[in-house]
């Protein structure tokens, strides 16, 4: 039960699934409460699949690199088990939604999420591949499903997926980053050790942060122009941050975070933490059975909204880091 792997659930790359699947049932005027409820169950399971599969394959580097996981008080058997249950658990959604296009995409995602982890092939210590392939499976495919699924193609279906991938891209290399003397430590080839941290550190602040953050403006302005009263949750956010950048320059606010740019800050709050359960909200005024997807959405803002209130209290704006097992 400690395993932090349940937290899946309430993760980024299911704020960013959550925010797709809201975002085409409001646009297209669908009402499918049980199907989307099924559907992020689904997805709740791959992403708990990718981690699961990740955290068997590293455990040999875990433990030589002193991180303690819960899963390493599981026997093999025991771990392999749960593993294929979760497989199974999958498995049987598919059975249900039963979109051709949706199970190509998804089981696709499985086989990456595999290869990523697993030998030989082993993406993720295979540098700038691994940086792509984490890119797609962690929210690029998922969101790409959910527009398979509802059969929903477009410019804004380009957009999602472009601004997604580049997400992913900036949640890895800060990843990547903040692992990096353990990486080195433990030889293991990402890409940042590849190039060095210096070289990595510069990459994201000049290239990475800039072009991802645009990106992320025009995905932003997407959600604005198409779902009413959104432009006024943006207005709210970017204002909220405006002050916090004022009050970190006065010193009445410190920020302990180094790699993460603040602008990049207010734009991940705004798509991950803002939009997902105000989209859900809108939802639920249309029609007030949706009021569970509202629950989802709001549920699966835990764990930010804990880590939120912390940094309120001590008036340190650190990195919020979900995956811990505490």
């Amino acid at each position: 039960m400690r395993y932090r792997g349940w937290k899946v659930w309430m993760s980024y790359d299911m704020h960013v699934s959550l925010l797709a699947i809201f975002y085409v049932l409001i646009v297209d005027n669908l009402f499918r409460p049980f199907d989307s409820l099924i559907l992020i169950s689904s997805l709740g399971f791959y992403f708990m699949y990718g981690f699961l599969i990740n955290d068997f394959y590293d455990m040999p580097y875990d433990i030589a690199a002193g991180k303690r996981r819960a899963v390493q008080e599981l026997s093999g058997k025991v771990f392999i088990g749960i593993i294929l249950l979760v497989v199974f658990i999958s498995t049987l959604h598919l059975l249900y939604l039963k979109e051709p296009r949706y199970i190509a995409t998804y089981v696709a995602s499985y086989i990456l999420a595999t290869l990523y982890s697993a030998p030989p092939i082993r993406f993720k210590n295979r540098g700038v591949l691994g940086i792509i392939i984490n890119g797609f499976i962690e929210k690029m495919l998922p969101v790409l499903a959910v527009f398979a699924f509802f059969t929903h193609f477009g410019i804004d279906t380009l957009i999602f997926l472009i601004a997604s991938f580049f997400i992913g891209i900036v949640d890895i290399l800060t990843h990547q980053i903040y692992d990096y003397d353990g990486d080195l430590r433990n030889r293991i080839q990402t890409f940042v050790v590849d190039i060095g941290i210096e070289k990595g550190l510069k990459i994201f602040k000049s290239f990475i942060s800039p072009f991802s953050a645009v990106l992320m403006v025009i995905f932003s302005l997407l959600i604005c122009i198409k779902v009413q009263y959104a432009s006024f949750i943006a207005f709210l956010i970017f204002i909220t941050y405006a002050v916090a950048f004022l009050l970190i320059s006065k010193g009445k606010l410190s920020r302990e975070e180094n790699v993460f740019p603040l602008y990049m800050a207010c734009l991940f709050f705004l798509i991950h933490n803002t939009f997902p359960p105000f989209l859900a909200f809108i939802l639920s005024i249309e029609n007030h059975l949706n009021v569970s997807l509202l629950l989802v959405a709001v549920c699966s803002q835990y764990y930010v909204v804990k880590q939120r209130l912390e940094m309120i209290k001590k008036k340190v704006i650190s990195h919020i880091e979900i995956f811990t097992e505490e």
